[in-house]
């Protein structure tokens, strides 16, 4: 299953951007988010975005992306 890192609204929790890969990093248009078979992959990024975004942290999240297709 595929997995993509979103970036969701501190307010009402919807997404805002999506990780687009390390030249741009965020994109809000959800077709240029970047997928990952592997859930260890997707962490190992997500941690990092973490460590470079702390106040951001705690909305920074992996989820599938079949959840994701459609912008909110």
């Amino acid at each position: 299953m595929p997995y993509c890192i979103t970036l969701r609204s501190r307010t009402d929790a919807r997404i805002t951007g999506w990780y687009a890969g390390r030249s741009c990093l965020w994109s809000t248009d959800h077709t240029r988010q970047k997928r990952f078979d592997d859930p260890h992959d997707a962490s190992t990024v997500c941690h990092e975005l973490r460590s470079l975004c702390p106040r951001n942290a705690k909305v920074i999240n992996i989820e599938l992306t079949d959840q994701n297709l459609e912008p909110e």
